[in-house]
């Protein structure tokens, strides 16, 4: 009895220690999410900042989690890029509103140089 205990917890502690591969395209996507979302200023936008800095927590959690052995390391890291991509959204959201104001304005102005 002790020695099938004793292999039992050999048994779990050999599969506990093993990593979980994440699979590089979704850990490349996330990143690439990531990198978007920020080059295209997600940072100066408060909900997407917000959203940004917990893709990376995500993905940092991700990574630690299939060095540990755990599977849930793939939804978490999916869960990443879903709140990069989310990120960027609202980044791009935030910069599309900034041109129409500015197409508007430049059309406001045209038509008074035209109407006086």
């Amino acid at each position: 009895m002790f020695k099938k205990t004793v292999l039992s917890v050999a048994a779990f502690a050999i599969t506990g220690c093993a990593s979980v591969q994440i699979p590089a395209d979704s850990l490349e996507r996330s990143e690439a999410s990531v990198r978007a979302a920020e080059e295209l200023g997600a940072n100066g936008v408060p909900t997407a900042r917000l959203h940004l800095q917990m893709a990376k927590d995500q993905t940092e959690a991700a990574k630690r989690m299939a060095e540990n052995g755990d599977e849930r390391a793939i939804l978490v890291l999916a869960r990443a890029e879903a709140d990069a991509e989310l990120a960027l959204g609202m980044a791009r959201e935030v910069s599309t509103h900034t041109e129409a104001e500015r197409a508007s304005e430049d059309l406001k102005a045209v038509k008074a140089r035209v109407n006086p």
